[in-house]
């Protein structure tokens, strides 16, 4: 419907910002005074003025075009008011509009939704004036934006849900000390309430003296020990907040999380196993009683110095001392990963050493400047023992020298050493008359020629070389650089007789040998039986 085809002959067309309707009451005003200054006060106004005649506005003033987005005034005059109103909206404003019954007469604020031109709903307080337009009945609509009205309201509730809802405590007080508010949770808390409580001074809701100022001064939390109604006690955790009329308290609740702290602490000092905190700083936090005991950090020393720094040496299975930056700790700190290790500890105060098997993790791994937990045990005998059986595994029980398996395993990593550069000379060695010596002397000496042997073979090749006994009266020398003569002097140097057991007994062997060049095919067993037959065709040539 567009304002001619409604408006009487000769009316105007639809106008904004001037022309405004006739002040309620007035109809055609004797004073031109008095309209102007309405005229004024519907222009400047900040609610949204509109006055539309049989459903088509016809005036807009400029704070309705802003509210309605308008670009230009045609946006909104001559059309109907309903395409700003949202349908829902629609049945009130009609019955608003219908229950007025004269000029100047206005209906009571209610709420509607306003659409705009760009579709945007938004929220409004309507009040409808009945008036006239050129002459004409028309109504007037004053429309006051209440978005941020009801984000207030939404906000309010929210809040009052809030502290209704949560686990803390939330408590207002005066500024004279007196308890103003007092939510469901300070209730189950505390054992009392609200209407025990309010009015009345903090300290006797809470059980101890409470100043709000004085928490505020000092940072604004505290932990606090108050007492419930019953008389049990609360660990309490105080943030405390100055206001315009008093102080809010939020008080939470820590007296399970006390005992817990306690109890894990108690359990953690009587553990057999060391436990020690390493703050981020690399600086020992705490540690155990087990820790203190096995570490020797004893009483009045500095723990908070460097980690690295404290009285003891860690070395690795290699006796290698290791850098605090290769450390089980370091490591986590660094990569957040939990580490474990077995390292040695050398104690400064009394030179003990011992095995420790050590695992670090994070504390806490969302914490980027997380504390590190290392929990170690002694496991020296373990070590120890388990040492022992490696190296019976891989040594002659009587000789101590490397067994027939690990000196297949070292010659098969020499074979495939890119970086070698030499030949090696693998000695095949036998003793000739070894048979007759056990015949004649009896083991006991036999076994004292065998360890004889083994130490001149140690002797003469000197420490490059890895000398086996690989069963019997059988061993075998790899020679890093030996050559081809190496076999003769090896053999002439096991012809001189052995002084044991008070005898001198005569000796003789058979040595069969192999030159490995760089870059040989075979692997260390094919190499060994190599060695072995060139010492049978050596020994046969020789008692020929």
């Amino acid at each position: 419907m567009r304002p001619q085809e409604h408006a009487p002959s000769g009316s105007r067309r639809p106008q904004v910002g001037s022309g405004a309707p006739t002040a309620p009451g007035q109809g055609h005003a004797d004073s031109s005074d008095l309209a102007d200054r309405y005229r004024l006060l519907v222009e400047h106004t900040p609610d949204a003025i509109c006055v539309h005649q049989q459903g088509v506005i016809v005036y807009m003033n400029p704070s309705g075009l802003r509210y309605l987005e308008a670009r230009r005034p045609d946006d909104v005059l001559g059309h109907l008011i309903t395409e700003f109103i949202h349908p829902d909206s629609v049945p009130s404003m009609l019955s608003r509009i219908t229950d007025l019954n004269g000029h100047g007469t206005a209906s009571a604020p209610s709420e509607a939704t306003v659409i705009t031109v760009n579709g945007s709903p938004i929220p409004a307080q309507a009040v409808s004036v009945q008036t006239s337009w050129n002459g004409e009945p028309a109504y007037q609509v004053i429309l006051r934006d209440l978005t941020e009205h009801k984000a207030a309201q939404d906000a309010l509730r929210y809040q009052a849900a809030l502290v209704n809802h949560v686990s803390d405590a939330i408590v207002g007080v005066s500024p004279a000390g007196h308890i103003s508010s007092w939510n469901p949770a300070a209730e189950a808390m505390y054992g009392r309430p609200a209407s025990e409580v309010v009015g009345r001074p903090l300290a006797a809701a809470v059980g101890v003296a409470c100043e709000p100022a004085a928490i505020v001064a000092a940072g604004g939390r505290i932990l606090d020990s108050h007492t419930k109604s019953d008389g049990s006690p609360l660990s309490i955790a105080i943030s405390a907040a100055q206001m315009d009329d008093g102080f809010v308290l939020v008080c939470a609740d820590e007296t399970y999380k006390r005992r817990a702290e306690e109890h894990f602490t108690a359990v953690v000092q009587t553990l057999n196993e060391g436990v020690v905190v390493v703050d981020h700083t690399g600086r020992l936090a705490s540690a155990n009683l087990a820790a203190k005991r096995i570490l020797d950090i004893h009483p009045g020393l500095d723990t908070r110095a460097p980690a690295h720094s404290l009285p003891f040496r860690t070395f690795d299975t290699n006796e290698s001392p290791v850098d605090w930056d290769d450390h089980p700790v370091s490591i986590t700190r660094r990569t957040g990963d939990s580490t474990s290790a077995l390292l040695g500890i050398e104690r400064t105060s009394d030179g003990r050493r011992f095995w420790l098997s050590l695992t670090a993790i994070l504390l806490t791994p969302s914490d980027p400047k997380s504390s590190v937990v290392a929990s170690f045990s002694d496991v020296t005998d373990q070590h120890r023992a388990g040492v022992e059986l490696a190296y019976a595994a891989t040594h002659d029980d009587l000789t101590g020298l490397p067994n027939r398996t690990l000196l297949l395993t070292r010659l098969d990593e020499m074979l495939v050493d890119d970086t070698r550069q030499q030949s090696l000379a693998v000695q095949f060695i036998d003793l000739d008359n070894f048979k007759s010596i056990n015949d004649t002397h009896g083991h006991a000496v036999g076994d004292a020629v065998l360890c004889a042997v083994a130490q001149r073979l140690s002797e003469t090749l000197g420490g490059v070389s890895l000398v086996a006994r690989i069963g019997g009266d059988e061993f075998v020398a790899v020679v890093p650089g030996g050559d081809a003569a190496g076999a003769t002097q090896l053999r002439l140097e096991l012809s001189a007789p052995l002084a044991v057991a008070h005898l001198t007994v005569p000796l003789a062997a058979s040595v069969g040998q192999v030159i490995i060049e760089p870059g040989d095919p075979r692997n260390a067993q094919a190499i060994l039986n190599a060695a072995d037959l060139d010492m049978y065709q050596t020994k046969g040539l020789r008692h020929r």
